[in-house]
Formats: structure tokens, sequence, C-alpha cells
């Protein structure tokens, strides 16, 4: 191979970059700009990232007395969180139904009777609740409630006396889900909340508190708590949703990885056509590189109608189709189409599927680098280069 014929495939290649660098760029545009059209649209619908915060109590001895917040002595808490995955455009949103109970006993430890002002805020003031439960021990209050105010009760304590107030909900919430100390103490004593999803991949939002014991994994979900007989802390605790595979941003991050399959698959093919002394005009480079791409075309758009998976395939099936019949046919079999195939599913199809498994991108195209080196380094490990690159030198000087 020729300096000449050289530097026109790396011509080659540069163009094909760029033009995958420019149909990547469209394809995260077209799914941000749904992103930004329609996020809001969810979260009027479904609800927002959703923070409750531990309700205050604020003692009282009389009238007129400024108080002091007091610590709940038991926190009894039982959250359950349930997907409900939305779509709209080319994105998955991670939202989900949140059932939520907090049973919180306080005790008059001084020697006189107290007044306990209970004050309770919801997570979000435009969110909807239903399953609403409101209770002083056993006794279901039914009282008005103002969602953007919270709720309110007064609880008359004698010396000494304890009583329980719970209050329950379902709502829904987007992306994740937290539970707050309450500021005006900081502290939270004989904590229990116990959270059961229908998930079993778990992840905690950064700086939260984590569960004080490992997670039960359990058939269709987990179970995860949070323990403490009297913490001190200002990290929330809390649960982040799996995100759903996305589409558009998906077949975006495929599309700018194509220069890397690319290289890949030239390398495959200069090395064929050195053992085999099969003749590859620069043009043969032209039509693979345009055969690779077709396979992004199809994938950006076909994602936009069908399932992201589906349109894997057939825009697999197409490019792998396009390249193999194609070389097989202007080579007249000089390039094995076996190797052609092999090559073109490993470097394109294996590769660009590596991006459906999360953290496993990095780890598969470093594998698939190591297998392709020892792969060329034992195939031409009999070359003679010297004899090579002289061929390259007389072909060029014919050429001239």
């Amino acid at each position: 191979m020729s300096v000449r014929r050289i530097g026109a495939i790396v011509i080659i290649y540069l163009v094909a970059t760029g033009g995958w660098a420019i149909l990547g760029t469209t394809t995260l545009f077209r799914s941000q700009q749904f992103t930004d059209l329609l996020g809001n649209n969810v979260k009027q619908l479904w609800g927002t990232p959703l923070a409750q915060q531990a309700p205050s109590f604020l003692a009282k001895v009389k009238d007129g007395d400024t108080g002091e917040f007091v610590m709940p002595t038991k926190n009894d808490l039982t959250v359950r969180i349930d997907l409900d995955y939305r779509q709209k455009g080319l994105i998955w949103y991670p939202t989900y139904a949140v059932h939520f109970k907090g049973v919180y006993t306080i005790t008059n430890t001084g020697t006189v009777a107290r007044d306990y002002g209970f004050h309770f805020t919801f997570p979000s003031k435009t969110a909807t609740y239903d399953e609403f439960e409101f209770r002083l021990g056993e006794e279901k209050l039914e009282v008005p409630v103002n969602i953007a105010a919270g709720i309110d009760k007064v609880v008359a304590l004698a010396p000494g006396e304890s009583r329980t107030l719970s209050v329950g909900y379902r709502t829904r919430g987007l992306k994740s889900w937290r539970y707050q100390i309450d500021p005006q103490v900081g502290r939270v004593q004989n904590l229990s909340l116990v959270m059961h999803t229908d998930f079993a991949d778990l992840d905690y939002p950064d700086g939260s508190y984590s569960p004080t014991s490992p997670a039960k994994i359990e058939t269709g979900g987990a179970v995860v708590e949070w323990q403490a007989s009297d913490l001190i802390t200002q990290q929330d605790i809390g649960i982040i949703v799996p995100e759903k595979l996305n589409p558009g941003p998906l077949a975006g991050r495929i599309t700018f990885f194509a220069p890397v399959c690319l290289l890949f698959f030239f390398i495959l093919v200069a090395t064929i056509s050195i053992i085999r002394r099969v003749d590859i005009h620069p043009m043969h480079y032209l039509f693979v590189a345009a055969g690779f791409a077709a396979f992004h075309v199809l994938l950006a758009y076909l994602v936009d109608h069908i399932d992201i998976h589906l349109a894997f395939i057939l825009s697999a099936t197409v490019s792998v189709t396009l390249v193999t019949s194609y070389m097989s046919a202007a080579l007249k079999g000089g390039f094995p189409r076996k190797v052609a195939i092999a090559g073109q599913f490993f470097f394109l199809v294996l590769f660009s599927y590596s991006f459906f498994l999360k953290g496993m991108t990095g780890l598969a195209i470093a594998l698939g680098s190591v297998v392709t080196l020892a792969v060329l380094m034992r195939v031409t490990a009999g070359l003679d280069w010297n004899e090579v690159f002289s061929r390259s030198k007389n072909s060029e000087k014919e050429s001239a």
C-alpha cells in the first residue's frame, strides 16, 4: 500500500468522522429538545423529585410561652416505591409512585403539662395526595388540609405521658425520593425507616446517609433499612430511581463512538489486503465507510418510531449486508466474506451494543482492543515487512 493511498484513506476516515460528529450532535440536540419541551409537562402531570421533611414539635408550657423544639422519642417510617416509567418523545422519564407512612411518638419528659404543636410539611405543594391518613393514636382525624401550608395539630400531654401522631399518603414523584431530618433539632432518636422497592438496581443520592445494613434483594424488588438510636446528621436519607434506557441519547453516544469502530475495521481490511495481496483501492474504503455510516443514520431515526432493540437489529443487519456484499462483489472474492462479516459484527455490532450495558462499555472496548491486537500479531508474525514496504515502493513507482 503506497503512501499516497494511505493518505487518501486517512482523508476518507477523517471525512467519515466529521459526518458522524454532525449526526451525533444532531441526535443529541433532538433529544435535548424533547427533554426541554416535554420535561415540564411530565413534572406537571407526574410530579417532581420529592423530599419529605420530618415534622417539627414545638413544646409550650402555657399560652404566650415561646416554647422550644423537641424531638419525637420514636420515629417509625415505612416507604413503598413502585416504578412507573413515562415516555415523552424520545425520552423515558424515571417516574414512580410512593406510599409513605410516618408514626411519631412524642413524650412529655418534663414535670408539668405541656402543649406540643405538631407541624407536618408535604414534600410538594403541587402534588396530588391519595389514601391520606392523619391519626392521633388510633383516632383518625378528619381535618381540612392546605397542601401549601401543611398540617398543624396541638396535643396536650401530662408529665410522663406519650402519644403517637401518624401521617400517611400516596403520591407520585420523579427521579429521587428523600427524607430530611428536622432542621430545628438536627437530631433524630430511635429511627426506623424501612423502604420497599419493586426494583433491585439500588442507588443513593450523593452525600446521603447510607443504609445501616445491606439491602435485602427479594423477588421483584428490595428492602432497605435505616436504623439509628440517636442520630445527629445533616445528611438526607434517600434513594435514586433507576433510569430506563433512553433511545435518543443512546443513539447519539453510539454515533460518536463510530470512528473507533471504523478504525479497527480499516486496520483489519488493510491487514488482510497485505497478507492476501489484495489490491484494495481507497474508493473501496470510502464505500465501506458509507456502509458503516448507514447503521448510525438508520439507528438515529428508527428509534423515533420503533423499539430501540429492534431498531438496533435492523440497522446492524442492513449495514453488515451492505458492507459484506459490496466487498465480495467489488473485490471478486479476494477478501474473505466470513472475515468481513465477523469483523463488522465484532467491531460495529458488539462494540455498539456494549452501550446498552451500563458500566460495561469501557471494559468491552478494552477487551476488544486486546483481542484484536492479539489476532493481528498472530496473523502478521510471519510477514517480511521489508518485502511488504518494498512492494509498496514499487507499486508507487509504477503508478507514477
